[in-house]
């Protein structure tokens, strides 16, 4: 006769997962199309400064965004700095090294900058107090030299630099105007800066055809290899690497007409650069580097182009991230009159300043907020948001996010379970984010607030919300004090001592021959081996219980109970004998 023997090999308890609601937020999910002041973004301020070879004293710098522009035409010897109205001497630059005193005053304004909280792009020339003088850089070498003595100020201060316009050659640093500006020349200053520099410093020269010499694809200054589908094109894209991402453009004819006041193709007789060409190439190869530069009045004759309504459209594909406010200003001006008329709804009977202010970089929009209502101090809280980044462009520089509780009497930052990096975030796309924080023993419970916070350094005791991004939402949900953004609310409930697998010594089940008992038991559930569900019960509360575990054909067993919130796993092992 064979008879059964059921062998307990282990039992154990655990906390059962918590059964909070998942809920979305109350929360205003809607662009407030307020104009707010982002980091590295938006209309710049422009700061020049005139360096001498001693006895610099930094200048004041002033906007959220700074454009410095720096004139360093006393370290060039073909630059003009003064001519006697009496005896009409002339007094020239000397071409020599950058001194320490200069480069100190340099490193003293961009830490302005940053005290400020704010962001810098930077541009030197030899060009003597950008009055547009022309032929005024000094030989190729020194220039070099010049850039490297930059470089290492640019590395230093990677997190005030969002940009670094080449500058150096020409009127106003814009690469005309002077006999040295050659392509060739130019390409390989911007190779040097590159080589000098790391990675998160973005380079940007004034026209395409510039590009197109650093790749080597200018095909004799006719430019077809720029065509980014070509196969040249692709080539130098393999030689080049990531460094193509580096590289962008500053536009100082921006819009003025279909070929920007001849940024495109300037100086070559009969090249095939076309406006596509390089919009094409900003579309695919500058979604991580800034671009902008200066609007300019209409010279496009009946079809200007320089409109927010053109912007809108072109604007997503360049990635149109900053322009000077004060050039050309009574254009800019006019948009404040005018009522937008581009293709989106929420601007409608706006005026077209409000719509470029607002897309000028990224901007992004809460749209969906999903938490649980409650999570207990030791679990972790986990959080599904949909973002929509709004805006032209993609945030270029990388940033810490962090997720802040925060009540009536306590507030705690805490950093996500998984990596979130917002430069992901790209234009006219909506990112479902989903992450979980975990809980520190120690959270007080009750009532809290929860934000977001994307910020520079990621401590909001000590780091002055530097370079802090705030949402497009109406500003009611950012908390300024804390430069976060308000995502939720959530209670925190006491911790179970039982949230640690321990040996039960509770009477949940006894065997009785070949029979399970299982009395007043919420949940009853039983696995083969191999994870499969052989029966499952549930609401048998007052009810025996009893299984007969003789009828299964499995020699493992793993059962479940789940009872008063805590759930008991066992194993049974049968013996036939």
């Amino acid at each position: 006769m064979k008879k059964i023997i059921l062998a307990i090999l282990s039992f154990y308890c655990l906390l059962s997962t918590s059964m909070a609601n998942s809920v979305v937020q109350n929360l205003d999910y809607t662009d407030a199309l307020e104009e707010i002041e982002n980091p590295h973004i938006g209309f710049y301020r422009p700061v020049g400064k005139h360096f001498t070879a001693d006895g610099n004293a930094p200048s004041n710098t002033w906007g959220n965004l700074t454009h410095l522009r720096m004139d360093i035409s006393e370290f060039s010897s073909n630059a003009v700095i003064s001519i006697d109205k009496e005896t009409g001497d002339t007094t020239f630059g000397v071409s020599q090294p950058l001194t320490q005193d200069m480069l100190d005053a340099f490193d003293s304004m961009l830490d302005d900058v940053r005290k400020r909280g704010k962001s810098a792009i930077v541009r030197f020339a030899y060009d003597p107090w950008y009055n547009g003088a022309k032929n005024c850089d000094p030989d190729q070498s020194v220039i070099l030299n010049h850039l490297k003595q930059l470089a290492e100020i640019y590395s230093r201060n990677t997190d005030v630099i969002v940009f670094v316009e080449l500058g150096m050659y020409g009127s106003w640093g814009e690469m005309h105007s002077s006999v040295n500006a050659t392509n060739a020349n130019i390409a390989e200053a911007l190779q040097t800066l590159l080589v000098a520099t790391p990675p998160e410093i973005k380079i940007g020269v004034r026209r395409p055809d510039i590009v197109a010499e650093w790749l080597k694809v200018n095909d004799g200054n006719n430019y077809s290899g720029f065509d980014i589908d070509s196969e040249k094109f692709k080539k130098a894209l393999a030689e080049k690497g990531d460094t193509i991402y580096r590289v962008g453009m500053y536009n100082d004819g921006y819009l003025g007409s279909d070929s920007d006041l001849g940024t495109i193709g300037m100086g070559a007789s009969g090249h095939k650069m076309t406006r596509e060409m390089m919009v094409k190439w900003l579309e695919t190869y500058s979604q991580p580097t800034p671009y902008g530069g200066e609007l300019v009045a209409n010279n496009n004759g009946d079809n200007p182009i320089n409109t927010p309504e053109y912007l809108s459209v072109e604007g997503f594909r360049t990635h149109t991230s900053y322009l000077n406010y004060e050039w050309h200003q009574p254009t800019i001006l006019g948009w404040k009159e005018m009522v937008f008329s581009g293709d989106d709804a929420e601007y409608s009977g706006h005026d077209g300043y409000t719509y470029v202010a607002n897309h000028l970089g990224y901007r992004f929009i809460l749209r969906k907020s999903v938490l649980p209502d409650t999570v207990a101090q030791n679990e972790k809280l986990p959080i599904s948001l949909t973002i929509e980044n709004v805006g032209f462009a993609n945030l270029t520089k990388k940033k810490r996010v962090s997720f802040i509780l925060s009540g009536e009497t306590h507030k705690y930052e805490i950093f996500p379970n998984d990596e979130i990096d917002p430069r992901n975030w790209l234009s006219r796309i909506s990112d479902e984010t989903t992450t979980s924080i975990t809980l520190p023993n120690d959270v007080e419970i009750g009532k809290y607030q929860l934000y977001m916070r994307i910020s520079e350094l990621g401590d909001f005791t000590k780091d002055n919300n530097l370079y802090c991004i705030q949402f497009g939402n109406p500003s009611s949900q950012y908390d300024s004090d804390l430069g976060a953004n308000l995502i939720g609310e959530i209670e925190v409930t006491q911790k179970s001592s039982a949230k640690n697998i321990c040996h039960s010594t509770e009477p949940v089940c006894f065997i009785n021959g070949n029979e399970l008992h299982a009395p007043a038991c919420d949940e009853l559930t039983i696995y083969s081996v191999d994870g499969r569900i052989l029966i499952s019960e549930r609401d048998l509360t007052g009810s025996d219980n009893i299984i007969d575990l003789g009828d299964f054909t499995e020699n493992i067993l793993i059962v479940s109970i789940k009872k008063e919130g805590i759930v008991f796993i066992g194993m049974f092992y049968k013996l036939t004998c």
